[in-house]
C-alpha cells in the first residue's frame, strides 16, 4: 500500500508561473490543500500497516483494521467527498482520486477479509488462495489508479507550467 500512495505522501507547494488560468489556479488549490489534509493521513496509512505487521496476534490485527485503518480510509473519503471543483480540469483531477481512495479501501477490505479467513476455523485452503487472488488483482487496480493520478499530475504540471517546492 505504501507504494500506492506514493504519489500523495509528499507534500508540494506549487507556485503558478506569472499568468496563470482560473482552472490553474483552482485545480493548484486544490491539490495543495488535498497534500495538506491527505498527506497526514497517508502517513498514518503507513504506520498502521507497521502496527498490523507487529500486532501479537492475528486478532489483534483485525482490530487494527476494524477501529483505525477501515475508519481513517473512511476520513479520506470524507475528504474527497467533501469537495467542490467546478473547472473540468480540476473535476478530472479530483475523479482520479476517488477513484484512487476506491481502490485503496477496496484493497483495505479485502486485507481484512483475508485476515478474517485466517481465523475462521471454517476457511478452507482453496478459500484463502481465492481470497489472495482476489487480493493481488486489487492491489494492481489500485496501483494503476495510483499511477493514473501521478500522471495525470505529471501533465498538469507541464500544462500549467506549475513548479514544484517540497516543502520541509
Amino acid at each position: 500500500m505504501k507504494k500506492i500512495l506514493g504519489v500523495i505522501g509528499i507534500i508540494f507547494i506549487m507556485v503558478l508561473a506569472a499568468c496563470s488560468s482560473p482552472e490553474a489556479d483552482e485545480v493548484l488549490e486544490y491539490h495543495n490543500a488535498m497534500a495538506e489534509n491527505i498527506n497526514p493521513k497517508i502517513d498514518k496509512i503507513d504506520e498502521l500497516y507497521t502496527k498490523v505487521a507487529a500486532a501479537a496476534s492475528d486478532e489483534e490485527a483485525l482490530e487494527v483494521f476494524d477501529n483505525e485503518l477501515v475508519p481513517l480510509i473512511g476520513e479520506i473519503r470524507d475528504y474527497y467527498d467533501s469537495q467542490k471543483v467546478e473547472s473540468d480540469v480540476a473535476k478530472e483531477y479530483h475523479k482520479l482520486h476517488l477513484e484512487l481512495v476506491d481502490a485503496m479501501d477496496n484493497v483495505v477490505q479485502k486485507e481484512k477479509e483475508y485476515l478474517s479467513a485466517f481465523l475462521d476455523e471454517n476457511s478452507t485452503e482453496e478459500d484463502i488462495l481465492a481470497l489472495e487472488e482476489e487480493l493481488d488483482e486489487l492491489t494492481e487496480v489500485a496501483a494503476e489508479k495510483d499511477k493514473a493520478v501521478s500522471d495525470h499530475w505529471d501533465s498538469l504540471i507541464e500544462k500549467y507550467d506549475f513548479i514544484e517546492e517540497e516543502e520541509e
